[in-house]
């Protein structure tokens, strides 16, 4: 049986590590208004930079979950 797609998950999984790393860096996220994402970016709390960081660990290591 082959394997299709692997690559295309790694790719996928590479840059959302690389984009929340970006945003831990930038210390803000898009606002979000009736559930639709806004423009205006507001600071991270400290339970979205827990989150963030977790979701780095696991994006680094999909088998640690």
């Amino acid at each position: 049986m082959k394997r299709k797609g692997i690559v295309g998950v790694n790719m996928r999984r590479h840059n959302a590590k690389k984009l929340r790393e970006e945003q831990l860096v930038r210390g803000t996220k898009p606002e979000k208004i009736n559930k639709k994402t806004t423009n205006r970016m507001v600071p991270l709390t400290q339970r979205d930079i827990a989150r963030v960081t977790k979701e780095i660990e696991v994006l680094g290591n999909p088998r640690k979950k």
